[in-house]
């Protein structure tokens, strides 16, 4: 009896030390998972610029335009990584100023839902939203954010998960003077902040690689908005050069290639980390770029050279010249040299990002954005949006713009600018006509018609502001009396 008493507390023992060791093992087999999980998800770099144009750099954003390119500014290492990655030659800001872009790459939504369609005057927007790092930290809580930078949105980046920030900056922190001085230049030792900026931009990620926590970094630079401001070096090596027809103001240029030089350095840096396996470097701008210097109250009159060519006009306006920027992610998977001619527009980041670190399960029911890994990986794929078109809404009269309310709606190949106020519609064949120079409006009326009542339907959903709730309806409207010069290019 003892012998089988021993026996049977002999297997016991066995089978219970057996069990130990597999749970043993089973644990230390779900913390390898998760540990293997947090150092292979992947980092995100978003740079982004302020006020550049699409046609502002030496290399063009579009192969089948391959004049489409500044003719001074140059910009080598922004150059390489369009090359290294895939560029949209259709790719949109969502706003034709700073601040409701910014609140829509963050956020995933257009402005006219968000409330935010001006930088200035009142802010509409409930920020009370789900941004980039949240989404992101839901998919690994590992990952660290940091936004470096103008910020440009009414609420401390805190809140949306940024572990590192600068608060809430926006354009005086990158030397705006809102008065004439802003367009005669000047040189300092960190021009616009591009070289501080950068290297705390690369301690982060230095400081991230160290601690094997994957990573999303959102650098955005407050160049190239005026004030004009540039280097030294770069203002004497730009003035050997011969200045162009279309972009020749030598400030200007020098405070491109400081950015540009920027750049390269976070590129360096990048390389040194060796972080090309698996880290996404995502360039694009806030919106397009000036379309004269210095400013003008333009009223929406022709102007005599703009610096935007081919496209129309520039920031301020919901023309190709105002919306359309330079748009480019590169990373591990993505065919170096790619273009794709879909339209994309800034708040397709967030839920490409979600989806490039591994889900798509905790982002808002309420986005306007789509994925674009699609295109990622078949740059002729098909990419399906909840609401048909892309969304633009600047219910304001600007009278350095257009200088009267409109909104837009991209359908295909085809562009519908609408005037709420006095009821008047363009339409532009872009695929043929980037330029908007011809419009289409009084020979394809149903089309006309079909889209704005798709731009129509769409604000009434969001409950989009009103011109006649803006600040400027009074004051530069004239109670909604103002109508801009615009049309008269079209002889209407």
């Amino acid at each position: 009896m003892i012998s089988l008493f021993c026996l049977k507390k002999t297997r016991e023992n066995y089978f219970f030390q057996l069990t130990r060791n597999a749970m043993t093992g089973l644990i230390l087999l779900l913390l390898l998972v998760n540990s293997t999980s947090a150092s292979t998800s992947p980092n995100f770099i978003l740079v982004v610029a302020d006020d550049f144009g699409w046609a502002s750099m030496s290399t063009s954003m579009d192969k089948q335009k391959p004049t489409a390119k500044s003719d001074f500014y140059t910009t080598p290492n922004i150059d390489s990584l369009v090359e290294a990655g895939l560029r949209f030659s259709n790719g949109y800001a969502a706003a034709p100023v700073c601040s409701p872009t910014r609140y829509s790459i963050q956020f995933g939504k257009t402005p006219a839902r968000l409330k935010r369609t001006r930088g200035m005057g009142k802010n509409l927007a409930d920020h009370h939203q789900v941004g980039i790092p949240q989404v992101l930290k839901s998919i690994d809580k590992n990952y660290r954010a940091a936004h470096i930078g103008k910020w440009h949105i009414d609420e401390d980046p805190a809140r949306y998960g940024y572990d590192l920030h600068d608060g809430i900056t926006k354009n005086k922190e990158g030397d705006f003077d809102n008065n004439p001085s802003q367009w005669k230049g000047y040189a300092e030792e960190d021009p616009k902040r591009v070289d501080s900026l950068t290297a705390r931009g690369i301690a982060f990620m230095r400081e991230s690689t160290e601690k094997q926590q994957p990573f999303f970094l959102q650098l955005s630079h407050y160049a190239v908005h005026s004030n004009i401001v540039y280097s030294e070096s770069s203002f004497a090596e730009v003035a050997l050069r011969e200045k162009g027809k279309l972009h020749n103001d030598q400030g200007y240029a020098a405070m491109v290639q400081d950015m540009d030089l920027s750049i390269g350095t976070l590129l360096d840096a990048y390389k040194e980390l060796g972080l090309a396996d698996n880290t996404y470097i995502i360039f694009i701008s806030d919106n397009g770029g000036m379309p004269v210097l210095p400013m003008q109250l333009n009223k929406g009159k022709p102007y005599k050279a703009g610096l935007n060519w081919p496209l129309l006009r520039g920031k301020w306006d919901l023309t190709e010249g105002g919306i359309r920027v330079p748009f480019v992610i590169a990373g591990p998977g993505i065919a170096p040299g790619g273009q794709s001619n879909t339209p994309v527009i800034s708040y397709d980041l967030l839920p490409t990002v979600a989806e490039l670190a591994g889900s798509l399960k905790g982002l808002p029911t309420d986005l306007d954005g789509v994925s674009l890994r699609p295109l990622l990986d078949d740059s002729q794929a098909d990419v399906k949006r909840p609401y048909e078109g892309l969304i633009f809404h600047y219910p304001h009269f600007n009278r350095v713009g257009l200088g009267e309310p409109h909104s837009a709606i991209r359908y295909g190949k085809f562009k519908l600018i609408h005037f709420p106020v006095s009821a008047r519609n363009l339409l532009f064949n872009l695929a043929e006509d980037v330029g908007e120079r011809r419009d289409l409006s009084a020979e394809m009326p149903e089309l006309v018609a079909l889209l704005e009542e798709k731009l129509g339907s769409y604000l009434t959903q969001v409950d989009a502001e009103r011109p006649e709730e803006t600040d400027s309806w009074v004051r530069a409207g004239r109670e909604g009396k103002a109508r801009t010069g615009f049309f008269e290019r079209y002889g209407r």
